[in-house]
């Protein structure tokens, strides 16, 4: 019974420690927001309702448990049986709930910055709004399955499905989560790989972007767990391994979702030297780079985060007064331009760009301009 506690309060300990941190880093993200742009988008708000959705979880989770979730039924009385078989099925909307909206954040935010071309948003939003109708339907089926939904909680006779039918359609919406979350990863990991960067920033970047393959392996061991729900008879016992990779999952999109955010954040505690940037060179930005007539080089530094736009000048793709081998990303619906790959450039002078640099240059603005050409 001893072994049992430890392994109940273990659980416990981990749902608890992974929404703490999903919550430290939704709190680096929004501050972030703050001192860069003055205010806070709407990706920044949904991760904010999928925490308070996490900690709704993990409070209905701990009630589960105080009443002997993640027991065996027979050692349980009667009451404590009812609280918690109710807690648990009342748990299942905030934790379905908290993995699905995060995503949205995710594809908001690649949708900001990667600026994909309009089939490819077109498919993007598709695949989205299914994965949200798929999630929407676990939720009605986790009431519906029972005729009254009072029954599965035994507070009333009725009638209940076959619980197969309820793992079935769990393990489907579980191979399509892992699907999106793969999409998610893979998506900017191969915009990022064509840049002309170095090795170490392209993991780098990549990694930051890419923290949805851990979400997808997450999500491919819960549905190694789903089975657990076939055990009707024992239910209290099988079903701890779902409640906690539910919580596990939610909070690594979460925290995938608000890792790229944070450079503002981490620039100002450990200064511009931060990420492998360096300062910026004094110079005549309007002669920099490759903008009209101009033959000296651009040099740039690729970092993660936002910042604000100027107030009271357009800017168009590339940048009215900074040069830019890559097409910035801007929101034409708020105050600010949001990007994650900041390219500063600056000049040193028309006599040191070669021959081999600018064939370099007008390469890859050629190569930039084909990819957007073919719209993804």
């Amino acid at each position: 019974m001893s072994r049992i506690r430890t392994w109940r309060q273990s659980k416990c300990g981990v749902i608890s420690t992974m929404t703490l941190l999903g919550t430290v880093f939704v709190a680096g993200r929004v501050y972030s927001r703050v001192i860069s742009m003055g205010k806070i988008y709407l990706d920044d708000y949904i991760t904010l309702f999928s925490i308070c959705l996490c900690i709704i979880y993990v409070g209905l989770a701990g009630a589960a448990i105080s009443h002997g979730g993640g027991r065996h039924l027979d050692t349980l009385s009667q009451e404590d049986v009812k609280k918690a078989l109710y807690y648990t099925v009342i748990s299942f909307v905030p934790g379905v709930s908290s993995f699905t909206i995060s995503k949205f954040a995710v594809v908001v935010l690649l949708r900001k910055l990667l600026n994909p071309g309009r089939a490819h948003r077109i498919v993007m939003w598709i695949v989205s709004i299914i994965y949200g109708l798929l999630a929407f339907g676990m939720l009605v089926i986790n009431f519906a399955q029972c005729t009254p939904a009072r029954a599965q909680w035994l507070e009333a006779d009725g009638k209940c499905w076959d619980r197969q039918i309820t793992v079935d359609y769990a393990m489907a919406l579980g191979i399509y989560s892992v699907l999106f979350d793969f999409y998610l990863a893979i998506y900017p990991t191969v915009v990022l790989f064509q840049l002309q960067l170095n090795w170490r920033k392209k993991l780098a970047l990549s990694s930051s972007l890419g923290f949805g393959y851990c979400a997808g392996v997450i999500t491919c061991y819960k549905c190694y767990t789903l089975s657990g729900l076939l055990e009707v008879k024992d239910f209290t016992y099988t079903v701890d391994d779902v409640v906690l990779w539910t919580n596990i999952e939610a909070n690594c999109v979460i925290i995938g979702a608000c890792i790229p955010c944070l450079y503002p954040l981490i620039r100002k505690v450990f200064g511009k030297s931060a990420l492998g940037s360096s300062a910026r060179p004094t110079g005549n930005s309007k002669s920099a780079g490759l903008r009209g007539g101009s033959t000296g080089p651009s040099n740039t530094v690729i970092t993660i985060g936002s910042y604000a736009k100027n107030k009271g000048r357009k800017r168009g793709k590339s940048g009215s007064h900074m040069a830019s081998n890559l097409d910035t990303i801007n929101d034409l619906d708020a105050d600010g331009k949001y990007i994650i790959l900041e390219e500063r450039s600056f000049h040193y002078s028309t006599t040191e760009l070669t021959a081999q640099d600018t064939v370099a240059a007008n390469s890859q603005v050629a190569q930039t301009k084909a990819a957007r050409q073919e719209g993804w």
